[in-house]
């Protein structure tokens, strides 16, 4: 039966359509002293990046004539400070809490995937402590808490995802697991349009399978899923069938 699905699948679908989803994190270290020759004075850079290294976003630089000494964040960002909080060297070490808003420097929105928050300081004209921490951005909001090192304490990720502001009429799609061990059915109602497109996705929204190819009876247009590859777990389907969107999430 028809029905518009609630705020959270609205949610759900604006994810899997974009696989951009909006949100906010934020991300708490406390320094410890490495006894470098300026002790307790440093020097300290926390930015962003994917899951290979590419720059995002600086989030906190406190640092004046002596950034040329956060070697891992200069060579990451260019010293970008773009939007990042800035100062000058401080006096000793403390608890930092930042937030990112998922954007690029540039101000656009990061897709979801993996992502690492940096953190560096020095106390002297050389090398210091650095270290990275990582999280899934995506539709799954998470808290993760980081086991103590010698000069990180108390480090925790808080990632939010952003309710959506746009309330989408979709529809569910009937499901059927009698087509084989490995496959999984869809089913929607036939539609008097041709056209038809059927997506699978991850939780986090990366696109695992689409299909253009369905069977109809007259009543009912099937699409069909061979799950045999991945692994169980929480998957999204999406049907766009003649002017009707489908969507919805089910277990593998």
């Amino acid at each position: 039966m028809k029905r518009i699905i609630i705020v959270a699948i609205a949610l759900l679908y604006a994810i899997v359509a974009h696989a951009q989803t909006a949100g906010t994190v934020s991300f708490t270290v406390k320094t410890v002293t490495a006894a470098g020759e300026f002790a307790p004075k440093n020097v300290v850079a926390i930015w962003v990046t994917n899951a290979s290294g590419t720059f995002q976003k600086s989030l906190k630089v406190m640092a004046a004539t002596r950034k040329p000494y956060l070697y891992q964040w200069k060579a990451a960002s260019l010293q970008n400070i773009t939007g990042a909080i800035t100062g000058a060297t401080l006096s000793s070490h403390q608890t930092h809490t930042v937030s990112w808003n998922c954007q690029t420097a540039g101000g656009t929105v990061v897709a979801d995937g993996d992502y690492k928050i940096w953190v560096e300081f020095t106390e002297k004209n050389g090398q210091g402590p650095y270290t990275s921490y990582l999280f899934s951005k995506g539709l799954i909001a998470d808290t993760l808490t980081f086991s103590n090192a010698a000069n990180f304490n108390n480090i925790q990720i808080i990632y939010t995802p952003a309710p959506s502001a746009i309330e989408e009429v979709v529809y569910e799609a009937q499901i059927f697991r009698n087509a084989g061990p490995d496959n999984i059915g869809f089913g929607v109602p036939s539609q008097l349009a041709e056209n038809a497109e059927f997506q699978i996705f991850d939780i986090s929204g990366k696109l695992l399978y689409e299909s253009f190819d369905y069977f109809d009876d007259g009543s009912v247009r099937y699409f069909l899923w061979n799950a045999a590859a991945q692994r169980s777990g929480i998957y999204v389907y999406r049907i766009e069938s003649g002017a009707q969107i489908f969507c919805g999430k089910f277990f593998k």
